[in-house]
């Protein structure tokens, strides 16, 4: 792999934003009704066994990459060998492929539902590849740059979980553990989709400076979607009953419903 110059690489506190953009996406929009959906109210600690599952993947992510290579590519290949490990990095784009499509075809989703019944599905995915595409073509720092953007903008958002304060009922948790310990452990499970998109760190790692010292950062990012993802799942539990919760596909977007200001008649 050839040497990526220093001034296409971004520091490594941008490695926070990297990783912490990729996970707050349409998944806090809807993991509460599936994780629910296993362990009940006691899901709570699902989402906190996945977040520390995540800081170990983390963790090794950093012990394959203190091998000496550079990328995800480079340690197939030099594990598997040339032609094996060529296997193995197409079937990791297949991995991402995937992952794009669940993301682009979820988010269509929702704009049908909640805004644009009539949507054109085809017209829409061109329109918003190709301006992915835009963004891309631009290198790396304006992809890092969009990801700090896609953070600090829509953060203001869980302020506004505030507002079921005044209707959650929060003896819903109780009695705590009331499920087993398979229930947690599946729910947790329900959790991978919502926490993905950190392991993308194995890719884009040679564009980070002295990428021992984004470490920090990296674990900083993972806890804040851990304290975040909990959060909201908190306050969705006490606003909900466990019945309605099951009835809401989007049960965040049904919460902010409740959110009304005097400039925008549908705040959702």
């Amino acid at each position: 792999m050839q040497t990526i110059p220093e001034n296409r690489k971004v520091s490594p506190s941008l490695t926070f934003f990297t990783i912490h953009g990729m996970q707050f996406g349409i998944g806090i929009l809807g993991f509460q009704r599936l994780i629910a959906r296993k362990a009940g109210y006691d899901s709570w600690i699902s989402v906190i066994l996945a977040g520390i599952a995540t800081m170990m993947i983390m963790w090794m992510i950093y012990k394959i990459l203190e091998m000496g290579k550079q990328d995800l590519a480079e340690t197939h290949q030099f594990v598997f060998g040339k032609l094996l490990g060529k296997v193995f990095n197409l079937l990791f784009i297949f991995y991402f492929l995937l992952y794009i499509v669940t993301i682009l075809r979820t988010y269509t989703e929702i704009i049908q539902v909640w805004v644009f019944e009539d949507l054109n599905v085809f017209i829409f995915t061109v329109i918003y590849l190709s301006l992915c595409m835009y963004i891309v073509f631009g290198g790396f720092r304006t992809v890092v740059g969009m990801m700090f953007f896609s953070v600090t903008l829509p953060s203001y958002l869980l302020i506004l979980f505030s507002y079921t304060f005044e209707y959650a009922d929060f003896r819903h948790f109780l009695p705590i553990f009331d499920h087993s310990t398979k229930d947690i452990i599946l729910a947790s499970h329900q959790m991978s989709l919502t926490y993905m998109g950190y392991e993308a760190f194995l890719i884009y790692s040679p564009f980070v400076k002295n990428t021992n010292q984004s470490k920090k950062w990296a674990y900083l990012a993972l806890l804040v979607s851990l304290i975040m993802f909990l959060y909201t799942a908190v306050l969705t539990f006490g606003y909900f009953s466990e019945g309605m919760l099951q009835k809401y596909i989007w049960p965040t977007l049904t919460t902010w419903k409740i959110v009304h200001l005097p400039v925008v008649e549908r705040f959702e």
